[in-house]
């Protein structure tokens, strides 16, 4: 079979081109097609992070920036215009605690240590490592975080008491290797109240003890430092200690310390330590921040509050009415909680009400995933419905991140700056809009519009969860593939592979009565392709049609016997 012919059995994927014994090394350069020379959006409102509000703004993307933005700009006839009814803009979001692939070193023999002398790497005290270092993830795989709206993120490592420092990535969707993601490569030291694994310090009161001699021990150092460089006879040239170096960059006040804390006695914990030894916090977490929102208000202490709340599971809160609706009846005194369900519920609406109280009380707050990445807009949006207002909330996912992480410009949406945001078909925080186009530097990532599902928004009548036999027709050539998809609502996701042209990633796919619309995407090293594919389901069996760069195809699939799905 030719590369050609290869490929347009995938629907015109040309990573047959790139795939081991490969026989035309020069067609790699052909994967991936050139985007379009601009972008262009007409008649937009444009929404600022500061409450500004433009109406009937065009907006003309160029190599990564901004070229020209303002009602009656003319769009270049080069530009690719991208269509939508009643388009909103946004700054892009910055997930203050992000999400990212990292491959921090562990211990290899944990046998060997001596619990009463372990060396730092054992105790999770390794403050100089930088969490820029270990990055795996490149730009395919900030797809999600991308598809969700966040152009950047901090990334905070985790696993001991001070695992190293901090991070921005910024999710481009060019980048080819770990380090192009890293906007800035150190933006704070990472500390927690998380003790050691059967070695010393293994308890909180252990860990604070050993927080503050490493800082004397710090100190001491750099007196020592200073009286060689002052005078160094009677002195040997001082030892460099680069954990001692990175704690001295923390009471210097050129670091912040993100300090993961929950708890208000945890919390103030933190204050006090910060208070003795003189580092400058930033909570991260802060589920009970409101408990001391006074302190931290008059600290100047600032929250990277999780809206990555936990699921109830003992109290059933009421069903929201449909905005509108008008009450068929008079409410009715509802029933005492049990006890159980009754904590549950003062618990998570504190926690829903957190970031409501930390903004009254005059606190720095950002919401962020938790840690957790993709889509945090419903608990944005459960804050908002605990009394946190739409312009708070707003600046708490744009503005706000961004000047803690040192990156401002980022979500600044003005001509001549990069291109970093993104594109909606309603209120960024309302329930059913959907995030249809992100940038990040200029570079395109599609999402899929609101309404609870692609097409007609139908609810799914089907489950294409299990496995699929699948015959791909390109050109008169047939090639089988084997499918796996798993869906959750009205979306689904899986893989699908062959022995010819490897494996293809099933994304973004959505169900609408018994219609499909999913993406492939092949990678190939720095590489990608993607070609977009529908289909309409029928019992067991599947049938549908895509296209991409170099043609267009069809397939038909059929349900492996006894795996999952079916009719609705």
């Amino acid at each position: 079979m030719t590369v050609r012919k290869q490929a347009l059995a995938l629907g015109a994927i040309v990573a047959a081109s790139a795939l081991p014994g490969a026989s035309n090394p020069g067609a790699a350069q052909h994967v991936a097609p050139p985007p379009p020379a601009a972008y262009a959006l007409e008649n937009v409102t444009v929404f600022h992070a500061d409450g500004r509000e433009e109406v009937g703004v065009n907006i003309v993307i160029r190599r990564g920036f901004i070229l020209a933005m303002g009602p009656g700009v003319p769009i270049p006839p080069d530009a690719q215009i991208l269509e939508g009814d009643s388009l909103r803009v946004y700054p892009g979001f910055v997930d203050a605690q992000g999400k990212a692939a990292l491959e921090l070193p562990e211990v290899e023999n944990r046998q060997a240590v001596l619990p009463w002398a372990p060396p730092r790497e054992a105790q999770g005290f390794t403050p100089h490592r930088l969490a820029a270092d270990f990055l795996v993830g490149f730009g395919p795989d900030g797809k999600e975080a991308r598809t969700a709206g966040v152009v950047a993120a901090g990334i905070h490592p985790e696993g001991g008491m001070a695992p190293g420092q901090s991070a921005v990535v910024i999710f481009r969707t060019d980048a080819g290797s770990p380090s192009e993601t890293v906007g800035r490569p150190s933006v704070g030291l990472s500390f927690s109240f998380q003790g050691a694994r059967g070695v010393y310090p293994g308890t909180l009161f252990g860990v604070i003890a050993h927080f503050r001699q490493m800082f004397e021990d710090a100190a001491r150092e750099g007196l020592i430092q200073t009286e060689y460089a002052q005078s160094p006879i009677g002195l040997h040239l001082p030892k460099w200690d680069p954990d001692l170096e990175a704690l001295r960059s923390a009471t210097s006040g050129r670091l912040p310390v993100f300090f993961t804390a929950n708890s208000a006695g945890d919390i103030r914990r933190v204050l006090g330590l910060a208070d003795e030894i003189g580092f400058r916090p930033i909570i991260v977490g802060g589920e009970e921040a409101w408990r001391v929102a006074e302190e931290l208000s008059s600290r100047g202490v600032p929250v990277l509050a999780s809206v990555d709340f936990s699921r109830p599971t003992e109290w059933e809160p009421p069903e929201k009415p449909d905005e509108g609706a008008e009450p068929t009846e008079e409410p009715t005194e509802s029933e005492p909680l049990e006890p159980g369900a009754a904590r549950e519920k003062e618990r998570l609406e504190h926690a829903y009400a957190n970031a409501a109280h930390l903004v009254d009380a005059g606190v720095t707050v950002a919401l962020t995933s938790g840690g957790q990445g993709g889509d945090f807009r419903e608990g944005v949006a459960k804050a908002m419905e605990y009394g946190l207002s739409e312009e708070d909330a707003l600046s708490a996912v744009t503005t706000v991140p961004a000047s803690i992480l040192g990156i401002p410009s980022v979500v600044t949406v003005a001509q001549g700056m990069a291109a970093n945001f993104i594109v909606t078909d309603g209120p960024v925080f309302g329930e059913d809009t959907g995030i249809l186009y992100t940038f990040v530097e200029g570079g395109l990532e599609k999402g899929r519009a609101g309404g609870g599902g692609g097409g007609s928004g139908e609810a799914p009548t089907v489950d294409v969860t299990g496995g699929w036999d699948v015959v791909v027709i390109a050109e008169g050539m047939e090639m089988p593939f084997s499918m796996t998809l798993t869906q959750e609502g009205d979306t689904f996701s899986g893989s699908m592979t062959s022995d010819e042209a490897g494996e293809a990633e099933v994304a973004g796919g959505t169900v609408s009565g018994s219609e499909l619309t999913f993406t492939l995407i092949f990678s190939m090293g720095t590489e990608s392709m993607e070609l977009s594919a529908k289909a309409t389901v029928e019992g067991d069996t599947m049938s549908g049609s895509g296209s991409g760069q170099m043609g267009s195809f069809t397939f038909r699939a059929t349900r492996d016997p006894g795996t999952e799905g079916g009719a609705r």
